[in-house]
């Protein structure tokens, strides 16, 4: 588990205060006294295990941290509020109960927070919590908190003491109590004692019984106990045979194996550098004299030889060219065969394009112009399909005067119909009088003269009284004139000269225009020979406008089309001008036909024709002075083969083999230069290497001497034995371990032993069949008993005087029951208890040695492999080791070593609880202010190496630490030191860069 981020809301000095700790590396936090670095530490603890009791107000926090199985937690505390975020799901169980199997603050702190003054020795180990939680990791985690556990239930059943108020204690009391109360009611009677007698002895049977069944349980219990340690003691006697027949290697010298492989690596490897010499030596690099010849020529070489990459390159510009002429030859005829229809058999080498790109595009738009002039005609088809207009039916002046005479006929008629309508209501002498115009007349006549009145006798106001009288006049003007225009009836002598007068105009204009109107003046009738005649008009209009807009069209295409002839004949002459300028144009220019169509065409087939023999032309000078400078370099390097007896082809490649050649030749010569004072300087090392071979080869005469082993063979073969004889060994002392364990205690082991030794497997077997018979026997022989003392409880219950004691008995009968299954109980939990402290003891002396050999490694990293640990089979002495194999007590150690050592102990114990159950971040208090500069180094380096895998703080107020960490981190390597460091100074925590 890593811490991932701090988030300290207001915990103490630190308020709205993020910090990110790296995950991997020694982090030290560095800080003056009363800077922060306790409120940090205490941060740390309460997010894990919350506040101590009375302790959280005021705090407020959360913690990001990251498990080994690599999901991420915020555990947030803000006072008594408590929860655990995942991202997903909210949970409300404590940290510490939920992953750590129970692990508290006190616990925590023992093993993982180090401060100076547990540096104070080997009793961490002797703890009784940090031992049930590490030491007790195979049998269960809980096995020291399981043993607790049942030590407080047989302290809830009994206490031992005659005041006590447990169950055991109770029950026990009250069978004193029945008993005192049964022997009140006690008969006089011989019978009543005889049966009392009975059942006492009934009792004491069961009793005896008992105790022989338990007796022959605990016997059985013995040949069981045998029975499962046969095997393991015949693989612990198989194991001290093997030791026996091996007994003669049991003297061989324990680091005997690794000493010999050592000396011989190192004669190996003298006798390898020996012969690699005298091969040195040997061998025979004189000076020739063809050399001198190569020396001469030297500076040759190396000028000829920078000249082979200009050489190569020139060899490849030919190469290359001469394909890429080919190519350019083809499309030289392929452009040739596309022109010579234009040209013919000579092709021009030059031609002015640009004029003829101006002739050729005003051939275009000219060209273009025309194709426009004819798309542009005027169509005139339907000129010819519009009918003549018919002239013979009526004549223009003829509609001309007909029609202003139709349009006063209407009116005429419209008249003499409003005439006609006056004179009819004359003649029916419709007029009737208009007597509610007559009442209104009159009302509104008196109403004014009242309101006059009224007004006036001030019966009403003033203005209200005249407004009425003046609004009743009006009223009475308005049904005057409409009385006056309903009755009045004009003369009927007047009407009838108008209508005679209407009527005579109407036949003269009748007359005048031939319409046929007679004198019988009926409308209908006039009005439908109306109608047709405008008809009539209005179809002559129709067809005179179309036959007038036809004439008019006709007259308009004559003109448009004349027009465009003319624009024709203008056009047509431009087009043979511009022909007859293409035409000079390209006969001047050496090409007998073109299309101004395939000017472009043409133009860029010959542009594409004359770059090609630009190009071929361009090749064949560039070529001619490649191959003078190709000959040139030949000839000086044809002759330098020849001055060198070089029997080899003028190539460049060639040229690259003598270079190469002349290299050797030049290193040879300097080398066999040397050659003499090599060999005095080999002569000496040789020398050298001979005499160590000889002390080494003196070394192992004397390890086989004292093994008595003559070659190397022989001593593998003894060491070979010697580990065989190690490993039985270890059977040996496990079996005899385990046999420890099962018996318990050193007579039962004793006892174990010798009948391991005396008896074989299927005398225990008997045994076991024999004593189950006889527990059968005592079984029913129990229940014999007990049976008849039923039957003697049952007369004694009823030879009582009341039934009390008949009650007491049954209520005794059943509370001794009670008290036999709480012993039993209570038994069972200490039997238990026992066996799991055996158990646990057992497990300690095989665990221990893992954080012993753990902080034996980190010791030797601190000290560079000056010392290392080992402890006694009890794991009650720890003695330090040097280089000599020297054992050192704890007594005789240094300050400093022993400080050392404490530190790898406390870090290897937290380093291994990490492994068996969850990683967890090492906080370390000022640890280091008692250690020198040197041992401050390697201690430093040493938790950086441990930090690669735990995340480790290490809070300090020593300028001296953070100076040397400083030092530490630059001789390493910012990144590969593994060393952070941090200033902490009021609440703010800020990394240093140096």
């Amino acid at each position: 588990m890593k811490i991932t981020q701090m988030h300290l809301d207001d915990f103490g000095i630190y308020h709205h205060v993020e910090w990110t700790p790296p995950e991997q590396g020694l982090m030290i936090i560095h800080g003056p006294n009363e800077s922060g670095k306790t409120t940090l530490m205490k941060y740390v603890r309460s997010m894990f295990f919350g506040y101590p009791r009375g302790e959280w107000k005021g705090f407020f926090g959360h913690i990001d941290i990251r498990r080994h199985t690599g999901k991420a937690y915020r555990i947030y505390r803000n006072e008594k509020e408590f929860y655990i975020a995942d991202g997903d799901t909210i949970l409300y169980e404590e940290p510490s109960t939920m992953w750590w199997h129970g692990l508290d603050r006190q616990t925590y702190d023992k093993i993982f927070a180090i401060g100076l003054e547990d540096l104070q020795g080997f009793k961490i180990l002797s703890n009784e919590e940090v031992r049930s939680h590490f030491f007790s990791i195979e049998g269960g985690v809980r096995m020291g908190t399981t043993r607790r556990e049942f030590i407080r239930r047989m302290g809830e059943l009994l206490v031992p003491s005659s005041q006590g108020k447990k169950v055991i204690n109770v029950l026990l009391q009250e069978q004193k109590e029945y008993a005192y109360r049964i022997d009140k009611l006690v008969y006089d009677e011989d019978e009543f004692a005889q049966l009392q007698a009975q059942e006492k002895r009934s009792y004491e049977e069961v009793n005896q019984l008992r105790l022989q069944q338990e007796e022959l349980k605990m016997q059985m219990e013995q040949v069981l106990l045998t029975m499962s340690a046969w095997n393991i003691y015949q693989r612990g006697q198989a194991a001290q045979k093997k030791m026996q027949e091996l007994a003669s290697i049991s003297q061989f010298p324990q680091e005997g194996l690794q000493q010999e492989s050592e000396i011989e690596s190192n004669i190996s490897r003298l006798t390898t550098q020996i012969q690699k010499q005298q091969r040195l030596y040997q061998e025979k690099n004189t000076y020739h004299d063809e050399w001198k010849h190569w020396e001469i020529c030297g500076k040759t070489i190396e000028k000829v030889y920078d000249k082979v990459h200009e050489w190569k390159q020139y060899e490849q510009i030919l190469q290359e060219k001469e394909q890429q002429a080919v190519q350019w030859k083809q499309a030289l005829e392929q452009e040739e065969r596309k022109l010579r229809p234009y040209f013919g058999t000579s092709i021009a080498r030059q031609v002015d394009w640009q004029d003829g790109f101006l002739v050729a595009q005003k051939y275009a738009q000219v060209w273009q112009q025309l194709l426009a002039w004819k798309a542009r005609k005027p169509k005139s088809g339907w000129i010819s399909s519009t009918p003549e207009y018919d002239q013979a039916e009526k004549t223009e002046a003829y509609w001309q005067q007909q029609g202003p005479r139709i349009e006063e006929l209407q009116q005429l008629i419209h008249t003499w119909q409003k005439i006609q309508a006056v004179w009819e209501m004359i003649e029916q002498d419709k007029q009737t009088p208009k007597r509610g115009l007559m009442w209104g007349i009159g009302g509104s006549l008196s109403i004014s003269i009242i309101s006059a009145g009224l007004a006036f006798w001030q019966v009403v106001p003033l203005f209200w009284g005249y407004m009425a009288a003046v609004f009743s006049l009006i009223v009475l003007v308005i049904l005057g004139y409409m009385l006056l225009m309903g009755t009045y009836t004009p003369k009927k002598e007047v009407v009838h000269e108008q209508l005679q007068e209407v009527e005579n105009k109407i036949c003269l204009l009748s007359k005048q225009g031939n319409l046929g109107l007679d004198g019988d003046f009926k409308c209908a009738l006039w009005q439908q020979k109306i109608e047709d005649m405008k008809r009539q008009y209005a179809h002559w209009q129709a067809d005179y406008s179309k036959y007038v807009w036809k004439k008019e069209q006709k007259e308009l295409y004559q003109s448009v089309y004349g027009q465009w002839q003319n624009e024709g004949k203008q056009l047509k002459a431009s087009v043979r001008d511009v022909m007859d300028e293409w035409k000079k144009w390209y006969e001047v220019q050496g090409i007998r036909h073109l299309p101004h169509t395939d000017f472009m065409l043409i133009q860029q087939a010959w542009k594409r024709w004359y770059s090609y023999q630009q190009q071929l032309c361009a090749w064949k000078d560039e070529k001619v002075q490649i191959q003078r400078q190709v000959e040139d370099l030949t000839v000086q390097v044809k002759q330098l083969f020849k001055e060198l007896s070089f029997a080899e082809n003028v190539t460049p490649d060639n040229v690259i083999l003598l270079y190469k050649k002349w290299q050797m030749i030049r290193v040879q010569a300097e080398v066999a230069r040397e050659q003499d004072h090599q060999r005095v300087i080999q002569k000496q090392q040789e020398e050298q290497l001979q005499r160590e071979k000889a002390r080494w080869e003196e070394k192992q005469r004397q390890l086989f001497q004292a093994v008595r082993v003559k070659t190397s063979g022989e001593f593998r073969d003894k060491a070979l034995q010697y580990q065989q004889f190690c490993q039985y060994k270890e059977i040996y002392r496990q079996s005899e371990d385990h046999l420890r364990l099962l018996a318990k205690t050193s007579q039962v082991l004793k006892q174990l032993k010798y009948d391991l030794q005396h008896y074989t497997v299927k005398d225990w077997q008997d045994k076991r069949i024999q004593y189950e018979q006889k527990i059968k026997e005592l079984e029913q022989k129990i229940a014999d008993i007990v049976e008849h003392r039923g039957s003697i409880v049952e007369r004694l219950s009823q030879m009582a005087k009341n039934e009390e004691y008949n009650r007491l008995l049954q209520e005794q009968q059943h509370r001794k029951a009670l008290l036999d299954n709480q012993v039993d109980n209570w038994l069972m939990y200490m039997f238990a208890e026992h066996m799991m402290g055996e158990a646990q003891a057992y497990y300690e002396r095989v665990r221990q040695p893992i954080v012993i050999r753990k902080a034996g490694e980190y010791l030797q990293e601190m000290t560079a492999r000056k010392y290392t640990l080992q402890a006694s089979f009890d794991g009650k002495q720890l003695y330090a080791v040097d280089n000599t194999q020297r054992r050192i007590p704890e007594k005789q150690w240094s300050s400093g070593l022993g400080d050392q050592i404490y530190l790898a102990v406390r870090i290897s114990l937290a380093v291994v609880f990490s492994q068996q159950l969850e990683p967890m971040p090492i906080v370390l208090d000022d640890i280091l202010v008692r250690f020198d500069e040197e041992r401050q180094k390697a201690a430093l380096r040493f938790l950086a190496n441990v930090g690669k895998k735990e995340q480790v703080f290490l809070f300090t107020c020593s300028r001296m630490t953070r100076n040397i960490a400083i030092e530490v981190q630059q001789e390493e390597g910012l990144i590969d030191s593994g060393i952070h460091i941090f200033e902490i100074n009021k609440g703010s925590i800020q990394p240093i860069n140096e």
